[in-house]
């Protein structure tokens, strides 16, 4: 029989490690003294805790441990999805090392532009109140924007330009209007879908910048007060024609400017 000091040393699980082992019924002492809780195990558990220390060390929750131990002829299955899992997990600490390092490189830089004319084919996502959750509200948008360019490609009409979106005020709390340009061709065309919409939207002016992606609420709350606060002589920004846009990974956010006369 092997003291827990020397069975420790031999398996390289710590004290506290096999206490809890033993808790969880994963790795049972042969004998466990009653007056003093000292442990012991033998030599055949050797192995046993060896597969329980291998498999702990590639990040494996104690749940799968337990039952690739239990049952070794689900081991290729069961590490071939945690490897996957493993991949996934590295592809976005990777993504997100490279936008925490572009959001501290940020600086905010207000520009002022053209806004250029533009007919576009456009349509809005369901409302969101105070169940609004972000990402649900941009898949619906990417869904939604498909739906658009369909819409254009059935009519033979070829996008014109980068689209967009705005949030628009509802009854029931706001929706994302999305706005895909078009060169829509004079004459007749197949009538567009009862929530579809053509367009024509002015040219203008506009201030806008551009933040290092993905999209938060927070990030739209400070790139807005940044545009807000940028003075163009004889002009004010006009909050009802925001647009965002998503270029490669960064997000642009432009504001109409009128004139103050």
């Amino acid at each position: 029989m092997l003291p827990i000091g020397s069975f420790s040393e031999l398996t390289g699980l710590s004290h506290k490690a096999l206490r809890h082992y033993h808790s969880l019924g994963l790795l049972v002492p042969a004998r466990v003294d009653e007056e003093t809780q000292f442990r012991w195990y033998t030599v055949d558990q050797i192995e046993r805790a060896g597969r329980i220390a291998t498999l702990r060390r590639t990040g494996m929750g104690l749940d799968t441990v337990r039952r690739v131990v239990d049952d070794p002829g689900l081991a290729p299955e069961v590490l071939r999805r945690h490897a996957e899992d493993l991949r996934r997990e590295r592809e976005a600490q990777d993504r997100a090392l490279e936008e925490a390092s572009a959001a501290l490189a940020w600086e905010p830089r207000v520009r002022v532009r053209p806004r250029p004319a533009r007919t576009a084919l456009t349509g809005t996502t369901s409302v969101s109140g105070e169940d609004f959750v972000l990402d649900r509200a941009l898949a619906e948008v990417r869904a939604l924007v498909e739906r658009l360019a369909d819409a254009a490609e059935e009519r033979g009409w070829s996008t014109d330009g980068r689209w967009w979106k705005t949030l628009e005020p509802t009854p029931g709390g706001a929706a994302y209007r999305v706005c895909v340009p078009v060169a829509a061709e004079e004459g007749p065309a197949s009538p567009l879908p009862g929530d579809v919409e053509l367009r024509e939207y002015g040219e203008g002016t506009e201030v806008w910048l551009s933040m290092p992606g993905p999209e938060t609420l927070g990030g739209f709350t400070l790139a807005l007060s940044h545009l807000l606060r940028h003075e163009v002589e004889g002009m004010y920004a006009d909050v009802g024609t925001l647009r965002q846009m998503e270029h490669g990974t960064d997000v642009e956010m432009s504001v109409g400017m009128r004139p103050t006369e």
